[in-house]
């Protein structure tokens, strides 16, 4: 779900993703849009997916990527 973020901070671009999937509890189906800034949106507006972000300051991140952050 990173890859938005980490190919949009190596290229310098602005760059989103779609995911097609389902709700680990009820199986409803979701699809979601995560751009490069990280954000997310969903096309169900009832959809509210739990999202894992690392505990890593995206909009203070100096390093020139993900990795050199860990």
């Amino acid at each position: 779900m990173a890859t938005p973020f980490v190919q949009g901070r190596l290229r310098g671009e602005e760059l989103s993703i779609s995911v097609v999937s389902e709700c680990a509890h009820c199986n409803r189906p979701m699809q979601m849009e995560i751009d490069s800034d990280m954000n997310c949106s969903c096309q169900d507006t009832d959809c509210n997916p739990m999202i894992f972000v690392p505990d890593v300051d995206f909009k203070a991140l100096k390093e020139p990527n993900i990795i050199e952050a860990f």
